[in-house]
């Protein structure tokens, strides 16, 4: 099956999106109000969504098309392999940061203030060894050890799908979403913490029963894609509904006076847990954007976002620090005035192309060595 680059185009931009969300973390003081206009740039959905959708799309297809031209058992070491790739690098992630706190005392001081950070911030080292077992997981550090965690479950997943249970395994993680409505990571850290005090606990700010439907809806999809058998309907009602529910949202979102008129308990709308009325407004987006990629074809193929989703591990990975680096300059940037704020961050957003550019030439360094060696083997 040939390489969909609609697919890589919507990760790009899921990355840009979403570097842009968190470069908002710094104190661009002129900027702050801006991002108000990408985060919950379609409502109540953010570039997460598509960012974990997006990666059980690409598993999905990548893997099944490993298991029925070659096996599962290598699919599946091949999947630990890249799960094994990912723990890597969050522990680099993550020991980068503790140093960055742990060197930088007096400046670093200030992150505490966030509540999923205050444990991070007064015990460093201890958060890295808890860390690398998943259970200590400060801002942004919550991230890939989730992916890494559903990267194991997929070949099981595989497995039932190639067996006929898609339907089953659907309405499972839907039950284990609705479990997730109750916040059992929220639970468990209040009796861990009962327990162990003296331990800087905290499992992080995605629950994670929530967000694997999300992921394994992308594997499904990815499934069904390579076997033929995906048939989603190309209703003009069913276009029509999700446009409005989704121009709903997005005038909710960022409307204080529809807000006002029509409040929204938290629950509703939680990005931790996954709410049922953002779960909603992430499937009607997706088919909005399903029915555009079927229409203009050529639409989600600019090349730049390609080549960014196309190395999306190591842009990911390079933005985390990024990040945590220049949280250390917040105060010096935020007094700088608005021209050379948005420099910096047009010159941040650009850099996410030189992870991309490095791993492009070590990926190509690769191949050339690889064949070198068969090439000497069949001399000898």
């Amino acid at each position: 099956m040939n390489r969909i680059f609609q697919i890589d185009c919507f990760r790009g931009w899921m990355l840009l999106i979403m570097t842009v969300d968190h470069l908002f973390f710094l104190p661009f003081s002129y900027l702050e109000g801006w991002s108000n206009v990408t985060y919950g740039f379609a409502g109540y959905v953010t570039a997460a969504e598509g960012f974990f959708f997006l990666s059980g799309l690409v598993s999905g297809i990548v893997f099944t098309n490993v298991i029925v031209s070659k096996s599962y058992g290598y699919a599946r070491s091949k999947l630990l392999h890249r799960a094994r790739e990912l723990y890597l690098w969050h522990l680099l992630c993550f020991t980068l940061a503790a140093l960055i706190i742990f060197c930088f005392p007096s400046i670093t001081s200030s992150w505490a203030e966030n509540p999923y950070m205050t444990d991070f911030v007064e015990s460093p080292m201890v958060s890295l060894i808890m860390g690398a077992f998943f259970t200590s997981l400060p801002n942004l550090l919550d991230i890939l050890p989730v992916y890494v965690l559903f990267l194991v479950i997929t070949p099981f997943i595989l497995k039932a799908f190639l067996h006929g249970k898609l339907k089953a395994i659907i309405s499972g993680c839907f039950v284990f979403w609705l479990i997730a409505q109750f916040r059992p990571q929220d639970v468990l850290w209040t009796q861990v913490h009962s327990w162990f005090p003296q331990l800087p606990w905290n499992f992080g700010y995605f629950e994670i029963l929530a967000w694997q439907l999300i992921f394994v809806l992308g594997l499904g999809f990815g499934y069904s894609l390579v076997n033929g058998t995906l048939k989603l309907p190309k209703s003009r009602s069913l276009l029509v509904v999700s446009l409005l529910f989704t121009a709903f949202m997005l005038c909710h979102r960022h409307s204080s006076t529809l807000q006002l008129v029509m409040p929204l308990q938290e629950y509703w709308t939680s990005i931790s847990s996954f709410g049922p009325l953002r779960l909603l407004n992430t499937i009607t987006l997706a088919y909005i954007l399903f029915w555009v990629a079927c229409k203009f074809p050529n639409f989600f193929k600019q090349k730049p976002l390609i080549y960014l989703g196309q190395h999306s591990l190591y842009v990911f990975t390079y933005h985390i620090i990024l990040l945590y680096t220049l949280t250390l300059f917040r105060t010096p940037i935020s007094e700088l005035n608005v021209f050379l704020q948005i420099l910096i961050f047009g010159a941040c957003l650009v850099s996410l192309w030189m992870p991309a550019y490095a791993h492009s030439v070590w990926k190509a360094k690769q191949k050339v060595e690889l064949s070198r060696t068969k090439g000497t083997k069949l001399a000898v």
